[in-house]
């Protein structure tokens, strides 16, 4: 895939009368190669998650001014770097764009941008509780997609949507493995939020299930009995999903649930403290169904 983009060569263009015609700037110089991997707007940055569609023009430029990709620093931060993390826990998120050009500025100056993530879209005041972006930063996101563009009375801006690959900001999940079964806990500032034991073998080797029971997980936790009641949970899914089905058991302060395949129990999911909701515990139920691979 290209990562270096070559300057193009300067030309006139042609207005169709047999004869060329100069361009204002044609004698300036275009600025040099760029890097895929720089974006500096919202169409550059869709272009470096696949650099096949990336063309000159818009991105950074190359810090190296050779082709020399292999060895380039930019190259190995998004290589080998673990990749940035979103604050936030909702299934989407806004980037709002502040672009400013200085009074002083000559007439071809690029503005200067700032992007701010904030999960609350409809604030005027987002800054308060938004956390600032760069464009490289986006560019290095994992778990994350980008969405639609948006625009409102506010400013411009666009979409990221959260994928079962993007791990929970607020969860910590301790593993310890045993001969016959291995136990997740998944814990929220000290404090274990729930249980998930693997019967044999571990069949989430993506990561997936963990990061989207952990999405589900309340962002307070305490060691109080669990206040959802069994009656309240009858909108889990009941029929078989790839000869799979859940087992609900809930009692007074506690509630599991139990994905079996035929006779054999899968895992299990326990429920720990008083903050979960039903919405809460029938997402993280149903990822044991969509998350548990063969």
């Amino acid at each position: 895939m290209p990562i270096y983009l070559p300057e193009p060569e300067p030309g006139r263009p042609s207005d169709g009368k047999g004869y060329n015609r100069l361009t204002l700037n044609a004698h300036m110089g275009l600025g040099g190669p760029q890097c895929a991997l720089q974006p500096k707007s919202y169409t550059t940055l869709l272009e470096s998650f696949d650099t096949r569609r990336a063309r000159w023009g818009g991105f950074g430029s190359c810090i190296r001014q050779q082709r020399d990709c292999t060895n380039c620093p930019v190259m190995a931060a998004t290589l080998d770097s673990p990749g940035e993390q979103v604050p936030f826990n909702p299934p989407l998120v806004l980037i709002r764009i502040e672009s400013v050009i200085p009074d002083d500025a000559m007439f071809d100056a690029e503005p200067t941008t700032s992007l701010w993530m904030t999960d609350r879209p409809t604030d005027p005041d987002y800054r308060l509780h938004a956390q600032q972006w760069s464009w490289f930063r986006l560019q290095r996101l994992k778990g994350w997609e980008l969405g639609r563009r948006h625009r409102d009375e506010i400013s411009d801006a666009f979409w990221m949507h959260r994928t079962p690959y993007a791990p929970a900001p607020h969860v910590t999940v301790r593993t310890r493995r045993f001969k016959t079964f291995a136990r997740h806990a998944f814990v929220v500032k000290g404090t274990r939020a729930a249980l998930l034991t693997c019967h044999g073998d571990c069949r989430h080797d993506s990561g997936t299930l963990l990061n989207v029971i952990g999405h589900h997980a309340p962002q307070e936790v305490d060691d109080e009995n669990v206040k959802v009641r069994g009656w309240q949970l009858s909108g889990l899914p009941t029929g078989s999903k790839n000869g799979r089905r859940l087992a609900l058991t809930a009692r007074t302060g506690s509630v599991s649930v139990t994905l079996i395949e035929g006779t054999q129990r899968l895992t299990q999911l326990t429920f720990d403290g008083s903050q979960w909701s039903v919405g809460q515990i029938h997402g993280a139920a149903t990822a044991l169904l969509d998350h548990t691979g063969r």
